[in-house]
């Protein structure tokens, strides 16, 4: 599968640092910053001008899917990734012009509602442009297998943001919402103008085919469903939550759902290396080890991120106890969201089957329900429960797509991943406990012995066997830790 499994090891261990301890810590630490700062009220005006650029550019995300696809595809056979960049933009360029326009219409309305000036509102356009382009540039970098570029350039983005933040906090300098999001936008616009300088040599000269252009359309377009749905999901819960409740709620909501946002992104960002490699596996006809990668590692993956995940929700109280007293609220409705994160890893491990196997309408109709589902539910929920309820809305939503999703994958391709399903024991376990007991030492004890009776059934069962370490001797990494892999396989085979 030429040198993207035996490149595995090194550009995975590259995404983790860069995207995960790198932009993941320092975004951690500048969240912990935010907080402090502007406080809940104005962190909830400042989380609902997020929120609104958010939901506006959908109109301009759904392409992302063929920048990989089709870049991975062009980079392959002719070295470069111009014809694809361009294409994407040149679909793009009338959805910009909209969310211009509709800025433009509605600002009155957004001041209002976000809390800031109507002047200022065209912040907003300028928050979907940059954050398009810097995220888009990494995308050419994954599909080009570039993945020092594609895991290090976001923290451009995340080390100038957080080095703004820490002046003003060490200063003690007051500081409005306003000043913050500037702050914001320059971030990203040093990202973007590093990212194209390390790109320019794939994008140039600038073309744009036709045929190339269809092809990404083709591709691409029922994905501007699904990606208005998956931003509602993402940003719903906040915008109905400042419908019924106070701005403060928003803001301390929101520090929930971006932790669990920070832990859903290491096996998120895996994916990204698996979906390139899918596409690889296709063009090259080897597409019998896809149906091995969901045999074999899915039920793995799902056990071992579900004993990751009950070591946060053991102590998420203690955990918020860093953002002040004022976020304490927001410790219940994250373990909630650690549940609906266990669940979100089926989908995300079977996002690259669809992808690569070109069933955008299957996952696109998939995410206008889960998307219509999150919604109702948090009409329904948020007024009885407050901002557990948005929680729990997102997590039904999510559990019903990531049902119906594997439903799909078995009658489309006959790769059955309901196999993996009992493997989220560990996480609901702990869960059940959570919501019983208050001190954190017997919730650790119970941690203790969910553990110890996970690895034994694991141990006993079938899940971890010697038929998964076969592609070890395929993958290029250090000896001594493949020796420490088969010896930490050895225990529970």
């Amino acid at each position: 599968m030429i040198d993207d499994t035996k490149s595995f090891f090194y550009n995975y261990l590259h995404v983790v640092i860069g995207n995960t301890i790198g932009s993941g810590v320092v975004q951690f630490v500048s969240l912990l910053l935010l907080v402090r700062i502007l406080e809940p009220e104005r962190y909830g005006s400042y989380v609902l001008f997020i929120t609104v650029a958010s939901i506006i550019s959908v109109l301009t995300i759904w392409t992302s899917g063929s920048m990989v696809r089709f870049g991975r595809e062009e980079f392959i056979t002719e070295g470069s990734v111009r014809k694809t960049f361009w294409a994407n933009y040149w679909i793009l360029a009338p959805a910009f012009v909209l969310c211009l326009l509709l800025i433009f219409i509605f600002r009155a309305k957004l001041s209002q509602y976000v809390g800031i000036p109507q002047e200022y509102c065209y912040l907003i356009f300028a928050y979907i442009l940059l954050s398009n382009l810097s995220s888009t540039i990494p995308t050419a970098f994954q599909a080009m297998g570039k993945m020092k570029r594609f895991s290090y350039l976001p923290l451009a983005f995340s080390v100038s943001f957080l080095i703004a933040l820490a002046a003003i906090y060490l200063k003690s300098l007051p500081v409005s919402v306003e000043l913050v999001i500037v702050l914001l936008l320059l971030s990203h616009l040093l990202a973007t103008i590093i990212g194209l300088w390390l790109v320019r040599k794939d994008i140039i000269p600038i073309c744009f085919p036709r045929d190339w252009i269809k092809k990404c359309f083709s591709y691409s377009w029922p994905m501007a469903f699904g990606g208005v749905s998956g931003e509602v999901v993402r940003n719903v819960d906040q915008a109905v939550i400042r419908m019924f409740m106070a701005l403060a709620f928003v803001g301390v909501y929101n520090v929930a759902y971006i932790l669990q946002n920070y832990l859903l992104m290491l096996p998120m960002l895996s994916m990204r290396l698996i979906f390139p490699l899918m596409t690889t596996l296709i063009v090259t006809k080897e597409e019998a080890k896809i149906g091995q990668y969901i045999k074999l590692y899915a039920p793995q993956i799902a056990f071992v991120w579900a004993l990751v995940l009950t070591l946060f929700m053991t102590f998420a109280p203690e955990i918020f106890l860093l953002f002040g007293s004022d976020y304490a609220a927001a410790a219940f409705p994250f373990s909630i969201l650690l549940l609906c994160i266990a669940i979100r890893i089926f989908p995300t491990i079977e996002s690259p089957v669809l992808s690569s196997y070109g069933l955008i309408k299957e996952a696109a109709s998939i995410s206008v329900a889960i998307g219509a589902i999150n919604l109702g539910l948090d009409f329904l929920l948020i007024p009885r429960m407050g901002i557990s309820g948005a929680a729990v809305a997102t997590l039904v939503a999510f559990a019903c797509g990531t049902v119906v999703r594997t439903f799909v994958i078995k009658k489309k391709l006959e790769i059955n991943n309901f196999i993996s399903y009992p493997w989220l024991f560990p996480i609901i376990a702990v869960f059940i406990s959570s919501v019983f007991i208050d001190s954190w030492v017997p919730r650790a004890l119970v941690l203790l012995a969910v553990i110890v009776v996970s690895l034994l059934i694991a141990k006993r069962s079938a899940v971890f066997n010697s038929e998964s370490l076969f592609i070890l001797d395929s993958i290029d990494m250090p000896p001594f830790l493949r020796r420490t892999i088969k010896r930490v396989y050895s225990f529970v085979i």
